[in-house]
């Protein structure tokens, strides 16, 4: 089997290569060629040889779809090579083009266009025209690059802006800033993503200041302003167009638009604009809104004066006390603090105000050293405002000082007091929860169990589910035959939560869903949501939606992922939270198969219908939990020991199969993989010429997830918990809160994981397995 595999591959490539050179003999290449980077190799699965068209066609979509450029090239090279004349040659002489695009390539990609470019009627001389456009980009040819989008843009097509705005970096390349100006002008003021329309705006602001015309600049800003929504991103607009407006000399614009930077009170935008009105000494400069600039960015003295000034006036003056005396707190003036906070509590008690300062000024007083002092005025505090939702944040905080005191027995009293008194707040039920747990692990069950189904018997939501879970464990611990109905009411409380899972599997009622994996959606599922969503709402009437997924399949159609899932999710901007549009674009979506907007879409969907809706088709929760590249989960999630069904929930969790995403401390792709852990997954698996970029790709990430899971499911003893606790928190802290390698009590074993990320992780990654195994047979 291996002789014949390494056969296929050879024939693959020569193909390919006798391809390349046919083409590379009869059409002039552009010059400047980019270096083509040797794609990721992974080992190669024995397939039968398609030996027609069609089915090289589907092979490579299929390919594509998982983003594997090589085997993509080498089938459509085949197909081209073997089937000229095929109806598919012209699409697989376009995507193949891409493909070489997309790696860098675009010499080989320009060879292989010139043939679909000779008749203008043709089906893909669009987007042929636009590949060639990028590839004179690529090889740094500017006029070469204006001329094709310029062609481009005269063809009418719903990419037209998008050409505009490539054309017009392809001019300022060129030095022509005028024309460049005019042509970002041209562009933003086309139908396309407003973050590409705002790009625009701001390159043709540039330009025009550049160019000597500051005021020309503030009205593209303005241009901005009507529909820019994001505050961060308004305040810096607005600074910008002020210091524009100051060029041209227009001092009471400049400052007409630092105020209101200075309004939005978002970051050091607002503060620098807060700066420059202080400069200038402008006397309608508002001091408390500039001081809530200076507090996002920290910068506290500043924030103090502009407090002091909005205190004397009396402005806020309650709230400016209260918050002059949180900035000397900042700085370490502890005295200082306590008596603007006293202050401020004191010139309204009973204000809102007043009482959030007289909690600050608790915490404050603790903080500067009376502890004990602090958590005796914090049970204080909720005993004379029981009604008050800041009471169970002040018996928390008093349980806290406690335990720092050392008095456990006192903070358990606290607990117990913020929970039977709060039972259906977050605060109370954890409170409860903690002190259950404390009984349970020290032996008094009976102790244990009295706090649990109390929460069973009067808690709400997930408090009710997770009594009347541990309830459940601790009377099948005691051979207590209640145990079954506490499970039972587990199940039934928040039915999607960890805890109807964990009930469900102690009941052996483990649900097997109908579907296969990968399953479509048909007509009749779409129809019968339809209904659904017409039964519970009403259209606002607004314009469909169809051009932004036209838009997002003609990007893609040209390699401009990015910019499609711009599109996309610019269409869940326009959609809000009208239900009907909603759907549509979930529709739309799924149908192009873009999974992450779909279900973004579905989401907001399912938040948006009514306590009183009836329950929703088992197609909104197929967009909400999909499983898409099912061939290839199901294969490398079997090949390393992971169940697919598990894989699928967490890739939702942590990407929400959106493959280009990007986590704050850099982990990329469907499964979210670190940079350091891919170079070592590479390395474990022999994958040769591995580049980050490559976890991106889906065949790459999931590959390498569906391994990373399988090694942690076996360094934890076949844990799935454990597992997972290490797939996010790392082997070491998974095997510190176990205790060793072995998980005893997977329920036990979540409560002892003291980073609240993975805790919470570990909960949705198994209560979404839940939703996967109702929906989904197993494999």
């Amino acid at each position: 089997m291996a002789r014949i595999r390494v056969l296929r591959q050879r024939i693959a490539l020569g193909l390919a290569c006798i391809l390349c050179c046919a083409l590379a003999g009869c059409l002039m290449p552009i010059t400047q060629p980019s270096p083509t980077p040797t794609p990721t190799t992974l080992p190669a699965t024995a397939t039968p040889i398609p030996i027609t068209a069609a089915e090289l066609w589907q092979r490579a979509l299929a390919a594509n779809a998982i983003g594997d450029d090589a085997t993509t090239a080498s089938l459509l090279s085949q197909l081209l090579q073997l089937f000229p004349m095929a109806p598919e040659a012209p699409q697989a002489r376009l995507l193949l083009a891409r493909s070489y695009g997309d790696r860098g390539n675009w010499t080989s990609a320009a060879e292989l266009l010139r043939p679909l470019l000779a008749d203008p009627a043709a089906p893909f001389y669009a987007p042929a025209l636009f590949l060639t456009a990028r590839a004179h980009e690529a090889a740094g040819l500017h006029a070469e690059a204006v001329a094709a989008y310029n062609q481009y843009e005269a063809l009418g097509t719903l990419l037209a802006p998008y050409a505009t705005l490539r054309a017009a970096a392809q001019l300022r390349a060129l030095g022509r800033l005028a024309e460049a100006e005019a042509s970002y002008a041209r562009a933003a003021s086309g139908a396309m993503a407003a973050g590409q329309r705002a790009a625009a705006y701001e390159q043709a602001m540039e330009l025009a200041a550049t160019l000597g015309r500051p005021a020309d600049g503030v009205a593209y800003a303005r241009e901005i302003l009507a529909f820019a929504a994001q505050p961060d991103y308004r305040a810096r607009i607005l600074a910008r167009a002020a210091e524009l407006a100051d060029a041209a000399g227009d001092a009471a614009t400049a400052r007409v638009l630092r105020r209101e930077a200075i309004a939005s009170h978002a970051g050091p935008s607002a503060a620098l604009a807060a700066d420059a009105l202080r400069a200038v000494g402008d006397p309608a400069l508002d001091p408390f809104a500039a001081a809530q600039a200076y507090r996002t960015v920290e910068r506290w003295n500043d924030a103090i004066t502009m407090l002091d000034l909005a205190i004397a006036a009396e402005q806020n003056a309650i709230e400016a006390l209260r918050q002059r005396g949180l900035a000397r707190r900042a700085l370490g003036d502890f005295a200082g603090a306590l008596a603007d906070l006293a202050a401020a509590r004191d010139r309204d008690p009973n204000s809102d105000a007043g009482r959030q300062a007289a909690l600050d000024w608790i915490q404050t007083y603790g903080q500067s050293g009376m502890v004990a002092e602090a958590a005796a005025l914090y049970r204080q505090y909720a005993a004379e405002w029981p009604d008050d939702p800041r009471a169970p944040v002040a018996l928390d905080r008093a349980a806290q000082l406690h335990d720092r005191l050392g008095d456990g027995a006192t903070a358990t009293a606290v607990r117990l007091e913020l929970g039977q008194r709060y039972p259906t707040t977050m605060l109370g039920i954890a409170a409860l929860h903690r002190v259950a747990l404390a009984r349970f692990d020290s032996g008094d069950l009976a102790g244990a169990s009295e706090i649990w189904s109390g929460l069973a018997q009067n808690g709400q939501g997930i408090g009710q589910a997770l009594g009347a879970f541990w309830a459940g464990k601790v009377a099948r611990q005691l051979g207590d035959p209640a145990a079954t109905g506490y499970f039972r009411q587990a199940l039934a409380a928040v039915p999607d939560s960890y805890y109807a899972v964990r009930a469900a599997e102690e009941l052996g009622e483990i649900p097997a869903g109908p579907l296969p994996i990968g399953a479509p959606i048909d007509a009749a599922d779409w129809i019968a949501l339809a209904e659904w969503v017409q039964g519970w709402s009403a259209s606002a009437g607004l314009p469909a939606l169809a051009g932004v997924a036209e838009r997002a399949r003609l990007l893609h159609e040209v390699g401009l992922d990015d910019e499609a899932r711009g599109e996309w999710l610019d269409g869940l901007r326009q959609a809000g939270e009208d239900p009907a549009r909603l759907l549509e674009l979930a529709q739309h979506a799924y149908q192009a198969g873009a999974t992450y907007p779909a279900l973004l879409a579905a989401e907001r969907l399912a938040r948006l219908a009514p306590p009183e809706a009836t329950p929703p088709p088992t197609a909104l929760l197929r967009l909400r939990f999909p499983t898409p590249y099912a061939e290839l989960v199901q294969q490398e999630a079997t090949a390393f020991g992971v169940d697919p069904l598990l894989f699928y929930a967490l890739i939702r969790q942590e990407s929400l199969f959106n493959p280009a995403a990007t986590s704050w401390v850099g982990a990329r792709g469907l499964a979210q993989i670190m940079p350091d852990t891919g170079r070592g997954i590479a390395q474990n698996l022999g994958v040769s010429n591995f580049q980050l970029d490559d976890l991106y790709r889906p065949y790459v990430s999931i590959r390498f997830g569906a391994f990373y899971l399988g090694r942690r499911i076996k360094d934890m003893n076949g844990s799935w918990h454990g597992a997972l606790a290490a797939y996010n928190g790392g082997l070491g802290n998974a095997q510190r809160w176990a205790g060793g390698s072995v998980v005893i009590d997977p329920d036990r074993f979540v409560e002892m994981i003291d980073f609240s990320e993975t805790r919470n992780y570990v909960w949705a990654v198994y209560a979404f397995y839940g939703v996967y195994r109702g929906l989904y047979k197993h494999s």
